[in-house]
């Protein structure tokens, strides 16, 4: 039981860091485009067709990809004020609570919008442009990006009740690694 719930683990991770990568790939491809569209117009005076609808279009990829990733790190805009102040065992609470009802509320994102998704691809949905430009496929990173942070939030309740580590203190322990090299480098 114990190694396939670190297989998972290891897994939920990987994919994670994937869609990480995928989002980057697709912020040099954004900047790609738009280097030739400046270029095309300050040099030829013309435009490169679709350039906009796929710059826009891989937004969805720069913003659903990471938020797993982000949300296993802690690294999401947090305020503290109360939050900070509070017993531990009440930080759990808030934590619990907080984790079932992301849990619940990604999780329904993500059918809704592979459903979107779906139907998108199932009728042809183009953006009006020069070229006629899909949505499908940004509209499959949605649910991709959703459905890792709901996977994320789940792994995190479950850690929270199984072995009493709060967010805060999960995420010490993943930057833990990043910290122990970056300073063995420096000595």
């Amino acid at each position: 039981m114990v190694s396939s719930a670190n297989t998972g683990s290891w897994l939920q991770r990987k994919l994670e860091e994937i869609a990480c990568y995928v989002s980057a790939m697709a912020v040099a491809t954004m900047m790609t485009i738009t280097v030739l569209e400046v270029l095309a117009r300050a040099l030829f005076k013309i435009s490169v067709p679709g350039s906009y609808e796929y710059v826009s279009l891989m937004f969805v990829y720069l913003i659903y990809l990471g938020l797993g990733f982000s949300q296993r790190r802690d690294a999401h805009i947090t305020v503290g004020i109360l939050y900070d102040h509070i017993p531990r065992s009440a930080r759990k609470f808030v934590q619990a609570v907080y984790l079932m009802i992301a849990f619940a509320f990604f999780a329904a994102l993500t059918w809704t919008s592979a459903i979107s998704a779906w139907s998108a691809y199932a009728m042809g949905d183009t953006v009006l442009g020069i070229i006629e430009v899909k949505t499908w496929w940004a509209r499959a990173g949605i649910p991709v990006g959703l459905a890792l942070f709901a996977l994320r939030f789940l792994t995190q309740l479950i850690n929270l009740l199984t072995n009493d580590v709060l967010l805060e203190e999960a995420a010490k322990d993943e930057n833990a690694p990043l910290e122990a090299t970056e300073n063995e480098t420096v000595q």
